[in-house]
């Protein structure tokens, strides 16, 4: 007989609106950025594209943190031009002018708007550099994507940082993403 060795699940928090979630998501994900920049005088975040994550950062951004020591990664993007709408670094980019901070966060982009193979090569070098990421801010949409890995995708099962992702259910855009293994392997999530 196999014995069950996971961690007790903690009860979910359910909340009355969505403004409360994200209030309360951005008041734990400011404190832990706070904690690693105090800790560490930095703090690097992998952060999906999304609204829930954008509604996250906007409430964040008012937080007197010392954005200049934190390094936000693209956990995934759409294999479009760097100007197109679509982007989740430009979304970001947006949110990031529109915070007005007196010293801005870096912004590290995923070249996807290169081919597959220069674009994979060049986000699996840029994940080596940064090293191991303190947070990952994801949000899980209705269908129950994470940073762009669907339910029973193939990209699911990649053992390497970073994956080319051409199974998405709208079929319309490829991407390039955080492998599950390199999401689930950082130490605070939120």
């Amino acid at each position: 007989m196999c014995e069950d060795i996971s961690p007790p699940m903690s009860a979910p928090f359910v909340f009355d609106s969505e403004s409360l979630a994200f209030s309360a998501a951005a008041e734990l994900f400011g404190n832990a950025v706070q904690e690693f920049v105090g800790q560490k005088d930095s703090c690097v975040v992998v952060v999906a594209g999304g609204r829930s994550t954008s509604e996250v950062l906007r409430i964040t951004f008012d937080r007197h943190i010392g954005w200049e020591k934190v390094h936000f990664v693209m956990a995934d993007e759409r294999c479009v031009p760097q100007v197109h709408p679509d982007r989740n670094d430009g979304l970001l980019k947006r949110i990031i002018e529109s915070a007005n901070l007196q010293n801005a966060p870096t912004l590290h982009s995923i070249d996807a708007e290169l081919s597959t193979s220069e674009g994979l090569s060049n986000f699996q070098s840029l994940l080596g550099k940064i090293g191991s990421p303190d947070i990952a801010l994801v949000g899980i949409a209705d269908d129950g994507h994470l940073a762009s890995l669907f339910p029973n995708s193939k990209s699911l099962n990649a053992s390497q940082n970073a994956v080319f992702v051409d199974d998405s259910p709208d079929r319309k855009s490829t991407r390039l993403n955080s492998s599950h293994t390199d999401i689930s392997r950082m130490p605070s999530s939120a």
